[in-house]
């Protein structure tokens, strides 16, 4: 009887022993896995400031103070006020004279050539549409504020060190002092770049924007929802719920799981070789952008409502075929639906 209470004790010790390690293995592992989800979270948290930091800047535009005289001999010399005439006005040459006026010290033909980019291409524009709006300016002289250049701009926003030799920055000693100038007379002025979100790509920066690329997203998803989830999702159907257990379907199976494997770049070259070279496809971003990533998450989509629909009790099925329900009509009026509030 003792042998055997020693027996029983001895095992008691070697499970608490044998427990206490497996608790301290399962805190351990815990430990490690949460130690993972915060650094993930740290190096996500990084990226994010990292490019923050580095691209708030582009969230504001300088623009530049100046006295221009809406010539009406250079923008409207018949005086008709036709839009036609008014829109094809040298307004370039308002803003130069406007420069050449502010700085008269300016004379030779390449200094003027750094004092007109000063101000961005896109000023003239400005000026056509005030004009445009109100055709009252011609003939006057306003207080207007242009876009600057990128270069002043980066200048303004530190991004263009001043302090180096002239052969290491983008603009030179005269610039500079021009810049200067400007500041002290209250002539620069930083403000929200609206323009960063309504304007499309330019070779200019002062002039590119992100709509193009937010259209051209949105389109892209668009084709890409309305070509992928209903493909998708009858796929799933088909393959959980009505085709058959054979050769024919298992490698189709196997096909769907490997393509959820494939690296995206070659879905871009399958899209670039067949949807362009082959089918002659019109190339359109949204198109066939929007084809490829259906494409891509099309055996994603097939996975998960399989899953879905794997989840499904077969009784439900059951029950709603021996109430009378055809097979399409216990499928799509009880097994999906409830598959697709479970996927919620």
């Amino acid at each position: 009887m003792t042998d055997t209470a020693n027996r029983a004790y001895g095992n008691s010790e070697k499970i608490a022993a044998s427990l206490a390690a497996r608790h301290r293995s399962e805190k351990w592992f815990r430990g490690i896995g949460f130690a993972a989800i915060v650094a993930a979270l740290g190096f996500l948290a990084f990226m994010i400031l990292s490019i923050g930091s580095t691209g708030y800047k582009a969230f504001q535009q300088t623009y530049v103070q100046l006295e221009i005289n809406f010539d009406a001999d250079v923008i409207d010399p018949e005086g008709t006020r036709d839009p036609a005439v008014l829109s094809r006005a040298n307004y370039q040459g308002l803003v130069r004279k406007a420069l050449r006026d502010m700085f008269p010290d300016v004379k030779s033909r390449r200094d003027r050539r750094s004092l007109n980019d000063t101000v961005s291409s896109v000023g003239q524009f400005e000026l056509m549409d005030m004009v445009l709006a109100d055709p009252s300016l011609i003939g006057t002289t306003r207080t207007v504020w242009l876009t600057a250049s990128d270069d002043f701009d980066m200048a303004m926003k530190g991004s263009i060190p001043l302090d180096v030799p002239q052969d290491e920055r983008r603009i030179s000693d005269k610039q500079i002092s021009w810049l200067d100038k400007l500041n002290s007379e209250g002539r620069l002025e930083s403000r929200f770049n609206s323009r960063f979100f309504t304007s499309g790509d330019s070779r200019e920066p002062e002039q590119a924007g992100i709509l193009a690329a937010l259209v051209g997203t949105g389109f892209s998803l668009l084709v890409c929802f309305a070509f992928a989830f209903p493909v998708g999702v009858l796929s799933a159907v088909y393959l959980e719920m009505f085709a058959p257990r054979n050769r024919i379907s298992d490698i189709i199976e196997i096909n769907i799981n490997n393509l959820a494997a494939v690296p995206s770049i070659v879905f871009g070259l399958l899209g670039l070789a067949m949807l362009l070279g082959v089918f002659g496809m019109p190339r359109s971003s949204p198109l066939v952008g929007g084809m490829v990533l259906a494409l891509m998450t099309l055996p994603t989509i097939i996975v998960a409502a399989r899953a879905s629909l794997k989840a499904v009790p077969p009784s439900l099925r059951d029950a709603a075929l021996g109430l009378g329900a055809s097979e399409m009509q216990a499928v799509f009026h009880h097994v999906v639906p409830l598959g697709a509030a479970r996927e919620c």
